[in-house]
């Protein structure tokens, strides 16, 4: 599945702020691009809102959000797997 373009602009803009911190080899911390906040991203999943409202199909195994995109770029910048 490919996410939205928009999920993928705001991901950029999270993953190039440097607004990805790895905790440890499934955990990271991502940062909102409109707040101070910070969202959790363990194992591919997300604890922000939207993740867990998105929508797109049937399949939860689909869900994505921009924080949860931001780290797959980080990974890929990294050589995590």
């Amino acid at each position: 599945m490919v996410a939205e373009k928009r999920t993928i602009e705001k991901a950029i803009k999270v993953f190039e702020s440097g607004g990805v911190e790895k905790i440890d080899n499934n955990s990271f911390q991502v940062k909102s691009i409109n707040s101070e906040r910070s969202h959790d991203v363990v194992e591919n999943k997300c604890n922000c809102l939207g993740f867990k409202l998105y929508k797109h199909g049937d399949k939860k195994a689909d869900r994505t959000c921009y924080h949860l995109e931001a780290v797959k770029l980080f990974k890929d910048s990294q050589g995590i797997s």
